[in-house]
């Protein structure tokens, strides 16, 4: 293959390769496809029905917290980018004019002695260079000078065209030698992307668990509120029956004085769990985003009626079937093991760095010469005029120390990663047994509020019995009557804490999105970016 050829094939090489990467950075920006989920258009509407999974939905879509760790993979897409560059060609080119007048003590140069030599010089210097995966670098330089004497004394061409023209390899043999360290940094920017991936799918785990305690402590508040209500309905039906018998002159009626006491407190009871009800649909619009600057103004104010009514269901709990799911699934899981992956990439790139520099340069050039800049083209390629050269360059730090440090640091910072996931490991085990033992604990407190409910219904019938024949104080029915409005309150708590024991547990296996049939937008957590 003539040298011709070979420089030919080498320019090509350096227009494929770039077009390659300028491919890569030409795709537009695609932010993934949003998810489908409850749209409200009709400001005059004062309610708006949700279940549990519509404001999932919504918590998702608008969330902010979700939406900040929404553009992290597209920011990790650009990390990548950013150290795929190092392979992209670069061209350097310097041109130049200068004018110079010396004296020359020379007859032969000036025609006389001593006389002035004046110079105009034109030049030129153009550079392509690559770096290739395994190391190497390639370039190709380009230089021509065009010079002009103010004699033709000494010189066969005036103006004289000079070109120079040169294909150059250099390959590190040992320090920084193949496609793993070239490329190192690009894995390291892969792993990143892949972890806020997982960040992104943790962040939607903890919204979706918020969302689902908000939801159900909105619940609770408006039942707290029913039971406000009921227990005012019982003290103003027993009003109005002692009213009745003080007309008839069967009580006195110093008795309804009491009666007025209680339906008074009972009356401040509904006030505060009115309150209630507004904090706990706050919390939730909180996390609807309905407070947001672009968010339409009416939904601040609106409403929430929940469609999802607290019912309790046994469910069978296998505490070791529970920890392998979250060790499984857990994004945290995932993180610290890329985590651990990158540190170990690290560790042995400075190993790589404590090996001595031992490079080798080889290459070939073409020189012309001639009056025109084309006819010294043309005799660049001639052959006439060629080199060729081959170098090794060898060079070790003495000491080193900076290589050193940095190598061990490295694998500190390894074992630190070893560390963190075997505690996150830890951790998450821990969090599983906890969330285990609090649905348990939760479904005992409901089935014995069904119980304590009973009793206190049953006592304030017999209250109500005794009073009528005069056996008991209307005090100890109002009494009975505070007992039962607390032990509904009681158990509607220990229905809606189950509910979020049940979210919770499935928050932390790491499986509470698909328990509401969630489904990340785009796909994001492919099977090829498990770890």
């Amino acid at each position: 293959m003539s040298k011709k050829t070979v420089l030919c094939l080498c320019l090509l090489a350096f227009l494929s390769l770039g077009q390659v990467s300028w491919a890569e950075e030409g795709q537009e920006d695609e932010f993934p496809p949003e998810l489908s989920t409850v749209e409200v258009f009709d400001a005059s509407i004062g309610f708006l029905d949700l279940s549990l999974t519509d404001c999932i939905a919504v918590a998702l879509k608008n969330n902010l917290d979700v939406e900040i760790a929404r553009l992290d993979p597209l920011i990790g897409d650009k990390d990548i980018s950013v150290e795929k560059a190092a392979f992209d060609p670069v061209l350097e080119a310097t041109g130049g004019i200068a004018k110079t007048e010396v004296p020359i003590n020379s007859a032969f140069v000036t025609g006389k002695a001593p006389g002035n030599l004046r110079q105009d010089v034109r030049d030129l210097d153009t550079t392509v260079s690559m770096l290739t995966p395994i190391g190497m670098t390639v370039s190709m330089q380009y230089t021509f000078e065009r010079r002009f004497r103010s004699t033709r004394s000494g010189v066969f061409f005036n103006p004289a065209v000079d070109t120079f023209i040169e294909a150059k390899l250099t390959q590190p043999l040992l320090k920084k030698f193949g496609i793993f360290y070239t490329r190192s940094k690009i894995y390291i920017a892969r792993n990143d992307k892949k972890k806020s991936l997982y960040a992104f799918k943790r962040t939607a785990i903890q919204v979706t668990n918020e969302v689902q305690k908000a939801y159900w402590g909105l619940v609770k508040a408006i039942e707290d509120l029913k039971v406000a209500h009921k227990s005012l309905q019982r003290a103003q039906e027993f009003m109005r029956s002692n009213k009745l018998q003080v007309q008839a002159g069967i009580l006195a009626p110093i008795d309804l004085a009491v009666d007025e006491e209680e339906v008074a407190l009972r009356e401040e009871d509904i006030i505060i769990a009115e309150d209630a009800v507004r904090d706990k649909e706050d919390q939730l619009k909180l996390l609807l985003n309905f407070f947001g600057p672009d968010t339409a103004p009416w939904l601040a104010d609106i409403t929430i009626v929940p469609g999802d009514r607290p019912v309790f269901e046994v469910q069978d709990l296998d505490l070791d079937n529970s920890m392998k799911v979250a060790l499984g699934n857990r994004p945290e899981i995932f993180e610290k093991k890329l985590e651990l992956d990158n540190a170990g990439i690290e560790t042995r790139r400075k190993k790589n760095e404590l090996l001595p520099q031992l490079d080798l340069e080889g290459g070939f050039n073409y020189s012309g010469l001639s009056n025109h800049l084309y006819t010294a083209n043309d005799s660049l390629f001639s052959e006439e005029f060629q080199g060729e050269y081959a170098k090794l360059t060898f060079e070790v730090p003495i000491g080193l120390r900076k290589e050193r440090a940095e190598y061990s640091k490295a694998k500190y910072e390894r074992r630190k990663a070893q560390l963190e996931l075997s505690k996150q490991e830890q951790d998450i085990v821990a969090e599983v047994r906890e969330a285990v033992r609090q649905v348990r604990t939760e479904g005992e407190l409901v089935r014995s509020t069904k119980k304590t409910l009973k009793a206190a219904q049953d006592r304030l019938d017999a209250e109500e019995k005794k009073y009528y024949v005069g056996r008991t104080t209307n005090l100890e029915v109002f009494r009975a009557q505070e007992s039962l409005a607390i032990q509904e309150a009681r158990r509607n708590k220990a229905i809606t804490d189950y509910h979020i024991a049940q979210g919770g547990l499935e928050a932390v296996k790491g499986t509470i999105l698909e328990r509401f049939n969630v489904v990340l937008e785009g796909q994001v957590l492919r099977n090829e970016l498990i770890y």
